[in-house]
């Protein structure tokens, strides 16, 4: 299986950046408000939340690599990719109002297990879409230009989606007569916009031809192995876990910070929007300045301004709801370098394996790549759940000074441990531009 030679027009691109819009309807959904469903909403413990929000993250995380192999497998009039994008997105749906449903008044244990379920199965049903997806791009075109372009056109459609969703979470938060009522109305009004985005983007979408030869896939011992020699995908794979771990948590606790530390849960909402918003502005700054250097470059630049605007949150004495916003604007504005580069650079690696091994392994290198970003979003869960109960957090009620300083050091000091580990990654990545192209030169030549 191979690439298209293609070039592609920037209507193939933004069809398929598309998709993200309504992935992150659900995804940002998840990472800005569901763990403070579970524990202002539904009032599980700290401790509690973090583990079902862990045990569900590992769930979709330890599924996607099982997701990639047979996506890798699939035949369809439609290709191996697009199928996943017509029939999955309303079962999905369905889940995502499962997984923000409260049952009423419940014991503790009896809430856990109904979150649980909710995460097992919506996350199940993320799975069999994204992964797929992701690998999508990789089949589209062989080209890195627009390989880059791609991923610029879906982190634009990605934080448009975060903004969406913010919107609409603080409209509804603000206008339902409860919580409840809210967070469902969100799951229902982002599952049908979701369904219908997806299949428009199944339909703009192409898959290369197959060639109708018979073509003898790699065996799971081949995967890895290839997997494993392929050392520009490990370098990418070790930084996604180290960066996501870290800027998940710039997310997950805004709300608390904004409640507790400036008394108004609307402010949060306001800098969530400045934040997608500031996404959007930048991702074609940092596309063309993609475009203009290296992936490696951006990463590593990227890294450094957000850096500074996390050292420069901790000594903000946040008297000022607009100077906090700015300074979560100038994270935003580090973070969307990152957010160019994951993409941008996973399918290169794909080119890299084949050359190196012979076996080509696009989906499993998706699905590796989507199960190190969604362990990482686990994992920054359940350290935050530990934290929160280190700080000593009490859900509704008035946080000492001692508590709030310990969330502002949360917040600094977790995702800059990530950001420091992910560019001692990037630093020894490979492939430039020009590398790249001669990697895909030679393969052509072998064919």
């Amino acid at each position: 299986m191979s690439a298209s030679t293609q070039r592609l027009g920037w209507g193939q691109k933004i069809g398929y950046g598309s998709g993200d819009f309504a992935f992150n309807l659900y995804w940002q959904g998840i990472s800005l408000y569901l763990f403070y469903f579970y524990t202002d909403v539904i009032g599980l413990p700290n401790a509690m939340a973090g583990i079902i929000y862990a045990i569900g993250s590992f769930w979709d995380a330890g599924t996607d690599p099982i997701m990639g192999y047979l996506a890798e497998r699939t035949r369809s009039r439609w290709g191996r990719y697009r199928p996943y994008l017509l029939f999955v997105p309303v079962p999905m749906a369905f889940g995502y109002m499962l997984l923000l449903w409260h049952p009423g008044d419940m014991s503790t244990t009896s809430l856990g297990l109904m979150a649980l379920v909710g995460q097992l199965v919506f996350r199940l049903l993320f799975t069999m879409a994204s992964t797929p997806y992701s690998a999508l791009m990789a089949r589209m075109t062989s080209n890195s230009e627009d390989r880059a372009g791609m991923a610029g056109a879906r982190m634009l459609f990605a934080y448009l989606g975060a903004f969406s969703v913010v919107a609409l979470a603080g409209y509804l938060l603000d206008n339902s007569e409860n919580d409840r009522e809210a967070f469902m109305s969100l799951a229902i009004i982002s599952g049908i916009l979701a369904t219908a985005i997806f299949w428009i983007c199944f339909a703009i979408c192409r898959e290369p031809p197959e060639d109708g030869a018979s073509e003898t896939l790699p065996d799971l011992k081949q995967i890895f192995a290839s997997l494993r020699h392929n050392t520009p995908f490990v370098i990418v794979f070790v930084a996604i876990v180290m960066m996501t771990t870290g800027t998940t948590v710039i997310g997950k606790t805004m709300i608390y910070f904004f409640e507790y530390q400036m008394g108004d849960r609307n402010g949060a909402q306001i800098a969530l929007m400045a934040f997608g918003l500031t996404g959007l502005l930048v991702i074609p700054f940092w596309t063309f300045v993609t475009l203009k250097t290296s992936k490696r470059f951006v990463w590593m630049i990227g890294s450094f301004f957000l850096s500074l605007a996390l050292l420069a949150f901790l000594v903000n004495p946040a008297t000022s709801q607009n100077m906090v916003i700015l300074n979560y604007v100038a994270m935003s504005f580090g973070t969307g370098a990152f957010a160019i580069t994951f993409w941008g650079m996973l399918p290169d690696t794909v080119e890299y394996g084949e050359w190196k091994s012979g076996y080509r392994v696009e989906s499993m290198v998706f699905g590796f790549a989507t199960f190190a970003q969604k362990a990482a979003v686990a994992l920054s869960a359940l350290i935050l759940g530990v934290l929160l109960d280190v700080i000593g957090y009490q859900a509704g009620d008035a946080q000492s000074a001692a508590t709030l300083s310990g969330l502002r050091n949360i917040i600094v000091f977790v995702p800059l441990a990530g950001i420091v580990a992910s560019v001692i990654c990037i630093y020894f990545y490979p492939l430039s531009p020009a590398r790249h192209r001669q990697i895909v030169d030679e393969l052509a030549q072998r064919s």
